[in-house]
């Protein structure tokens, strides 16, 4: 009947039902973008935004340095009371780094520090935490690098560390264990460097001064046994006695000869003059036979001596020698000490700054539409090449 009004509920029900037939069709006709995009990407920050844990940085800096003066280290080294080099030793900085994040780090950590505790936290969600109760070392190492980073700065050698974890007083005590670990490894390798160096030129050093001592030995041997100190003297007070002496016969056989033109050889002056002369020859014979007569005379004896005195004069230049060069590898070994410098101490974070949720979430988004507008491009393709 034209003359009848419809109720005005009527007309709303009858609206909204039209309004949700336009949704479901809307919904239907982009299900595909829904259920690819769409779909995850709510689950995602849900998870994200109401299920996943805080956890919190805390980072360091630090470089290292060798212990050699430069003339162009400044006077910012001096600070610290030594000089340091201009160039970094980007190498050592990756062997610290590499360890770090080794299996044995990890194992001291767990050993130590109680590494799986910090990573197992309570009230930590199931998903962000570490799984296991008593995980494999692999297990831990591979979450453990999740929650480290480690990068150097190879312009100016400055390596920066990060920990996160879910107590800030977890993320700093690990960064502070991690620094004096990385301290210890650097120790070691300073270490094993002065010990390859230094030991090699202590031993010669060593061998050196034991010889000096053997060959001194002998020569305190040489004087105790022939009751003589020194054996040079003595060599040169027997030349210098049998020279005297020979002169002194030179000059008695000219007196006997000028008196025995002038007197009688029976004469008591010349028998005298004569007996002394034979005193003096048996004299000059005797000492003559005590310098190069027998084996036991001052020339062999002193030539003994001689022998031993370049030998230990050899010892003695090896000694200088071997001593020297032990003294050179010290100071090379101290000039190629290292040093790990903290530029950054660890902080105490407040505020957390991981899981980064808008980042992830637009990044999800992003990913998956460009996936489904990639397979959207190529269905369409298919379905005109088909037509």
């Amino acid at each position: 009947m034209h003359g009848i009004v419809q109720p005005r509920n009527a007309e709303v029900r009858d609206e909204s039902r039209g309004i949700v037939s336009r949704l479901r069709a809307a919904a239907f006709a982009n299900r595909f973008f829904l259920g690819i995009v769409i779909l995850p990407t709510l689950i995602v920050a849900a998870y994200y935004y109401l299920i996943a844990s805080d956890q919190y940085a805390s980072s360091a800096d630090f470089v290292i340095r060798h212990a050699e003066t430069s003339a162009n280290s400044g006077n910012y080294g001096q600070l610290f009371g030594f000089n340091f080099g201009t160039s970094s030793t980007a190498s050592e900085a990756f062997v610290v780094e590499n360890y770090l994040l080794s299996h044995d780090a990890v194992a001291k950590l767990r050993r130590e520090d109680n590494l799986v505790a910090r990573f197992r936290p309570e009230g930590a969600d199931l998903f962000s935490r570490l799984w296991y109760a008593d995980p494999t070392p692999e297990q831990l190492q591979k979450y453990y690098k999740k929650q480290v980073e480690i990068e150097q700065n190879e312009t100016s050698g400055i390596t920066h560390l990060k920990v996160h974890s879910f107590r800030p007083e977890d993320s700093r005590a690990l960064t502070v264990k991690l620094l004096e670990m990385g301290e210890q490894q650097i120790n070691a390798i300073n270490e094993r460097t002065y010990r390859d160096q230094v030991e090699a030129a202590k031993r010669e050093l060593d061998i050196a001064a034991a010889k000096l001592t053997t060959i001194q030995k002998q020569l305190t041997g040489f004087r105790r046994g022939h009751a003589d100190i020194d054996p040079e003297g003595t060599g040169r007070a027997q030349l210098g006695l049998v020279t005297n002496l020979t002169a002194s016969l030179v000059q008695a056989r000219a007196q006997l000869r000028a008196m025995g033109q002038a007197v009688s050889s029976d004469s008591p002056q010349y028998i005298a003059l004569k007996r002394q002369v034979q005193a003096l020859e048996a004299q000059v014979a005797g000492q003559t036979s005590r310098i190069a007569g027998t084996e036991t005379s001052v020339a062999n004896r002193l030539g003994d001596y001689e022998q031993l005195v370049i030998q230990r004069e050899e010892a003695a230049k090896l000694h200088a020698a071997t001593a020297a060069q032990y003294a050179q590898a010290q100071a090379e070994a101290k000039r190629k000490q290292l040093y790990l410098i903290r530029i950054v101490e660890p902080n105490l974070p407040v505020k957390s700054l991981y899981p980064e949720r808008g980042k992830i979430v637009l990044t999800v988004l992003a990913s998956l539409f460009f996936a489904y507008a990639i397979g959207w491009l190529l269905w369409a393709g298919v379905k005109e090449h088909s037509i």
